[in-house]
Formats: C-alpha cells, sequence, structure tokens
C-alpha cells in the first residue's frame, strides 16, 4: 500500500481504494459477514484505532472495515471524536491517550444532565442525556455536535490492570483520502472537536455481525473533553510523570553525580571484591514475596531516602511512581550487602538506572540525603499534605482537597472551620491525632491482646473443643519495635464459635471500657456463612477486595485504675482529677473460620508490596485468585483449593499456603516464621 501525501496525511474517507480481506483478530464473528456490508458508518465522528493489544495484520483489517462503511479514518488521535481500542478500564483508556499527547478530562452523567460548559457561560444549545436509541449511542443536538458539560475533575492515570501490556507490532500504513468538512460551531458553544469518546472494539463486531448501527453505551469505555496540557510552574503540583521528572531533576545539584564508570581492570576488580549475588538476583525472581527481606537491611538510610521520595508521589497522587518506588525498595531491602556503588543496583530485580542515579547521589552526599527527598522537609505544601494525611480516616485525595479546595493549612483549620463537614471518622482521627502517632511498644501490643484473648473465651467459653486461639500479626509480627497499630486474629476450630464472634467480643470490650470508639464493623464473612469470598473477577463493584474477613477497627485505651479483678465488675471511668490519661490506640480485631486460617494470618502479616506480589504471583503462575478469606481457580467457575488442609496448626497451614504459591525449598519462609 503506497504512503499517503502529505496534502491528505492524517485522515480517509470511505470509497476510494481496495480493500483487503484479511480480518481483524479483534473481530472473530466478522469472518461470517458479507464483505459487502451494507452498513453505513458515516455518521460516526471522525474515528482512531488504538493499535494496543492489535497485530499490525489485525490492525489493518479493522481499519478495511471501517473504511467499508464509509466511516472517517483519522491517524491523528488529536482529531478523532471516537477511539476504538482493545481496552477495559477507564484509566486505562486516559492513559492511551495521554501518552499520544491527548490530555483529557472526564466528562460525568451528572455533567451532561446540568448542560454547563467550562466555565460559568452557558452552552448555546440545551443538552439533553443519550437515551442509547440514537444511531451510535451518543446523544446529539442538531446534526452531529457533542453534548457540553463540565468535568469536575481531571483523571487520574495509573497501571492497574497488570495484564495489561502495550505493544504495536508495527508501524500503520496511512491511506490516501481526505478529512470530511466539519460543521461550524458557533463560538459560544463547545465544540465537537474537544469531545471524545473510547469504545470498546467489540461494538464494531457486534456492529457488523447484526449489519446495523447498536448503541455505544454497554461498550463506553471512557467519555472525555480534550483539554489544553497543564503548563508547568512552581506553585503547580502535576501528577504528570514526565512533569515529575522534570521536577526531580531541577531539585538535583547543579552539576548532579554521574554513575561511576569503571575501565576494564577496575571490573574485573570489581567481580572479585563484590560479594556472590543471593539466588534471586541470580535468577531475577520479581516479587517480593519470593526473597527474605530483613526488618533493618544492611540499605537502611538509602532506602529511608527513597521512603520519602515514595511519599511525594502519594501526595501528589502519582500512583505509577509510587508502584515503581515500592519494587525498587523492596527489592534493595532484601540486598543482603552494603551496596557500595551504583552498578550493583542495575543487577536487582525491580531497579533500573533512575535507582542508580539516585543512590550515586545519595553516596556523594555529606549528609547522606537525597534532594528529590528533602521536599517532604522542606516543602511548606508538602509538609501540609503529609500532616492531613496522617489523620486516621484521610487519604492523599481528601488531603488535597482539605489543602486546594477548602484552603485548610493545619489542623487548627479543620477544627475551626470544617469540623461539622468532617466524617464520624475524621474526627475521631484529629481527636486523637498526636495519639495515634505514638505507636504502641511490643510489651503493649502483648498486653492488648491478651486483653482480647481473654474476652473471646469469656463470650465462647470452651466447651470441649478448645479455647479460641489469638494471633498477633502486622507490624508486630514482622519484629518492628513500635507499631502503628495492633492486628489480631482470633480463629477457632469449630465454625459455630467463629460465627458472629466479632460482634460478642466488641461488645464485651466496651462494657470493661476497654473500647471508646468503633470506627469500622464488618461482618461479611458470617453473612456469607463464612465461605470463601466468591470469585466475581479482579473487582467487585468497581472495586478491589483483599480482605472482607469480619472484623472491627477500634480505638482502644486502658481503662483506669488497671483492673486487677474480674471484668465483671469494671472500674467506673473517672472525670476531672482522675481522668483517665491513657492514650488512645488503635486496634484491629480480625476473625477467621479455621478452613482458611492460613490464608488470613499469610494476608495480613506482610507489608503492602508483600501481599500485592504474592497476589500477583498467585495469578500469573496459577491462575489463582488469592486473598485472606481463601484461594479460588480463575477458571470462570471459581472453584475452592484447600491449600491447607493437611495443617494441624495455623503455623502450618500458613505455610502450606505460602509453598503453594511461592514454592518449596528455599529460606524465603524466613520472612513469615518469627520468634
Amino acid at each position: 500500500m503506497s504512503a499517503p501525501s502529505e496534502s491528505t496525511q492524517g485522515t480517509i474517507q470511505a470509497g476510494s481504494q481496495s480493500q483487503s480481506q484479511t480480518e481483524p483478530q479483534s473481530l472473530p464473528s466478522q469472518t461470517k459477514s458479507d464483505p459487502q456490508s451494507r452498513l453505513d458508518l458515516k455518521s460516526l465522528p471522525l474515528v482512531f484505532v488504538l493499535p494496543t493489544h492489535l497485530s499490525l495484520d489485525a490492525l489493518h483489517s479493522v481499519e478495511d472495515h471501517l473504511v467499508r462503511g464509509a466511516a472517517h479514518l483519522t491517524y491523528d488521535v488529536s482529531e478523532a471524536g471516537l477511539v476504538l481500542g482493545r481496552l477495559s478500564h477507564k484509566k486505562r483508556a486516559a492513559l492511551e491517550l495521554r501518552a499520544r499527547g491527548v490530555w483529557t478530562e472526564e466528562v460525568l452523567d451528572s455533567d451532561l444532565a446540568g448542560g454547563r460548559g467550562r466555565g460559568d457561560e452557558p452552552p448555546s444549545k440545551k443538552a439533553r442525556v443519550s437515551t442509547g436509541n440514537e444511531p451510535n449511542g451518543l446523544a446529539l443536538e442538531g446534526k452531529g455536535s457533542y453534548l457540553t458539560g463540565p468535568a469536575k475533575e481531571v483523571v487520574e492515570l495509573d497501571t492497574e490492570t497488570e495484564s495489561e501490556e502495550d505493544g504495536m507490532e508495527g508501524h500503520r500504513v496511512e491511506k490516501h483520502l481526505k478529512r470530511p468538512q466539519s460543521e461550524s460551531v458557533s463560538s459560544g458553544a463547545t465544540r465537537k472537536e474537544d469531545f471524545i469518546l473510547v469504545v470498546k472494539l467489540d461494538w464494531l463486531d457486534r456492529c457488523l455481525t447484526s449489519d446495523s448501527l447498536l448503541p455505544m453505551d454497554p461498550y463506553l469505555i471512557y467519555r472525555a473533553r480534550k483539554i489544553a496540557r497543564p503548563a508547568t510552574s512552581p506553585s503547580t503540583k502535576s501528577t504528570s510523570i514526565i512533569q515529575r521528572a522534570r521536577q526531580d531533576v531541577s531539585a538535583l545539584p547543579s552539576h548532579p553525580p554521574k554513575l561511576h564508570r569503571t575501565t576494564t581492570s577496575e571490573a574485573e576488580e570489581d567481580k572479585t571484591n563484590l560479594p556472590p549475588p543471593p539466588d534471586w538476583v541470580r535468577n531475577r525472581l520479581p516479587y517480593a514475596c519470593q526473597r527474605h527481606a530483613p526488618l533493618h537491611p544492611p540499605n537502611e538510610g538509602f532506602i529511608h531516602q527513597l521512603l520519602k521520595i515514595r511519599q511525594i508521589r502519594q501526595l501528589t497522587l502519582d500512583e505509577i511512581a509510587v508502584r515503581a518506588y515500592s519494587t525498587s525498595i523492596a527489592a534493595i531491602a532484601a540486598y543482603p550487602y552494603k551496596l557500595r556503588r551504583a552498578s550493583e543496583i542495575l543487577s536487582l530485580p525491580g531497579c533500573d538506572a533512575k535507582t542508580a542515579h539516585l543512590f550515586s547521589e545519595y553516596q556523594s552526599s555529606a549528609s547522606g540525603s537525597l534532594a528529590a527527598a528533602s521536599q517532604l522537609d522542606t516543602d511548606a505544601t508538602l509538609r501540609t499534605l503529609h500532616t492531613f494525611t496522617q489523620i486516621w480516616g484521610v487519604g492523599a485525595k481528601t488531603a488535597r482537597d482539605f489543602y486546594y479546595s477548602r484552603h485548610w493549612r493545619d489542623l487548627d483549620d479543620i477544627i475551626l472551620h470544617g469540623w461539622s463537614g468532617l466524617s464520624r471518622v475524621q474526627q475521631i482521627g484529629v481527636k486523637y491525632y498526636d495519639e495515634f502517632l505514638l505507636g504502641i511498644s511490643r510489651p503493649q501490643v502483648e498486653s492488648i491482646a491478651s486483653t482480647v484473648h481473654r474476652h473471646a473465651n469469656l463470650v465462647r467459653p470452651d466447651d470441649g473443643e478448645g479455647e479460641i486461639e489469638c494471633i498477633i500479626v502486622g507490624g508486630y509480627r514482622r519484629g518492628k519495635d513500635r507499631c502503628g497499630d495492633v492486628d489480631l486474629i482470633l480463629t477457632h476450630r469449630d465454625d459455630a464459635i467463629t460465627h458472629n464472634l466479632v460482634v460478642d467480643v466488641l461488645a464485651s470490650l466496651e462494657a470493661s471500657h476497654y473500647i471508646t470508639h468503633t470506627l469500622h464493623l464488618n461482618l461479611s464473612t458470617s453473612d456469607r456463612d463464612q465461605q470463601t469470598l466468591p470469585y466475581r473477577g479482579d473487582a467487585i463493584d468497581g472495586s478491589r477486595h483483599f480482605d472482607t474477613l469480619d472484623k472491627a477497627l477500634v480505638v482502644w485505651q486502658d481503662p483506669i485504675p488497671p483492673s486487677t479483678d474480674s471484668d465483671a465488675h469494671p472500674p467506673p471511668q473517672s472525670k476531672g482529677k482522675n481522668k483517665n490519661t491513657n492514650p488512645h490506640q488503635r486496634v484491629d480485631i480480625i476473625v477467621s473460620p479455621w478452613r482458611s486460617i492460613g490464608c488470613a494470618v499469610l494476608g495480613w502479616t506482610g507489608d503492602t508490596t508483600f501481599e500485592r506480589d504474592l497476589r500477583r504471583l498467585a495469578k500469573k503462575e496459577h491462575n489463582w485468585k488469592f486473598d485472606s478469606s481463601g484461594v479460588r481457580e480463575r477458571d470462570g467457575k471459581g472453584r475452592v483449593l484447600d491449600l491447607e488442609a493437611r495443617g494441624k496448626t495455623w503455623e502450618e497451614r500458613e505455610r502450606l499456603v505460602f509453598e503453594a504459591i511461592v514454592g518449596r525449598g528455599s529460606n524465603r519462609w524466613t520472612l513469615l516464621v518469627m520468634a
């Protein structure tokens, strides 16, 4: 096929050249379609076909089908009003557009119903909501004009869908046709070229099969308005990865240290001086759950700096960078030797040249710090956002809303100007802000666990089947000297004992004045008869649920005076000069049935990166879905797998689950087996 001339480059109009008979891989049902299909697609706006996940032949075949239907194609996505692709997630669609230079903001249904354009100017035409009966599923006004309406939030981007991969197996060949004439639009209205729809490629398949235009609504992934690329300025905190990288570079010294370059003799000397790499480095094992990481690794100082940079990325909602730093940090934490040169970092899975460059800067710094990390302490905005995120119940998005929308600058502003607008949980987080940050020592954790264990056996007395067991997990089990909260799992071999156990334990502790507030109570396991969470893909109701066990997240305070008698007659909570001054602390009480106790303990022991990689490994290597309630197959049927049936104790059952997912015959288990 000949290349297009400059005068026609970018768009295609049907009917001017012969078509390939090759059918696209993504449209299997079209192999039975009539090549002379009467499907009329000329009413569609300019169409761009995403090459992601399509081979070159399949891409050309899709374009040929569109041309046969008289659709207007374009190879410039910035011109397109309709994008067809093999995608399934809104955020992924926004990322694909942004990677091609098209910045967008989502247009919500509420925005369409409001009928307002950008700013406060009223639209020149009254908007109406799509009914799904229009020829192409769009709501139209007059001829082909798009709905106008404000989008209230810039789309956030991430790559949460791990199975998706970018790729294009060749260059697209442009066809030799003219762009259709666009309609004139009054100056007061939003031009139709400013809007863009991303629709699943399955929509075209169904249209070709039925030989008619079908509504797009069931296949719509992302409806957005094109916007100008956000300008980079010192006062604007952009979530763009490229802009973030530029800000990092600008924060470095004027002459940043370069990576160490060695001569041949130095390289040979390095090989003799460097310690032998561990097995997971030689074998390039990418998952954090495949290697042991001590509590205090040899490179703890450098890791501390990377953690601060990751915190900054969290505050700026750069989710992709957060995951990248988490992966690098996990690999460096598991490396058993003190890093001596940047080239060592490049050998670690999950670490790249940027991480090596940061290590060079760290090595050359007299204070052992990184310029990018110091912003968390020196930048007033970041300091305030960090303060807000340390409120229990406030995440990065809410903290940014506090700062940028409500213009609060400290906790006093929240109390004075926004107290009534906070949720109950956030009010509690503000009230006990300083106390929650104190941390809990290991003896205190053990004391709280002992009290919860005692009350659990009070409400469920031993009937000959043994007592309820109480397992301390979370940071305590990983060996932390001070824990942010206390995570406890209660279990019993009789399912009748654990059914609704958390309710009775909570009531008993409240009656004894140990619990001052209940932040969250979940009974989903008891509600589904303590069975493993049903498999419904990776998301339920649009969100991911890793843990659905019965649990109570509470605020704990030891009563005064110290209780030495039976809890049947607890001391009254005195006021005035005898006011209880014991700190308020965070405690999570989880209940798991015995059949899945191994999964529960495993799911509540590791840190975030460890648990994330454990789920990814189970998915990739075994096609299993692992969560704290059990393991199911990802075969469409969701069959429950009992990986821990042979275990006699909860320790044995946890190890059986771990070895089934990660593999046997390694020292990785030492991470989870702690004194």
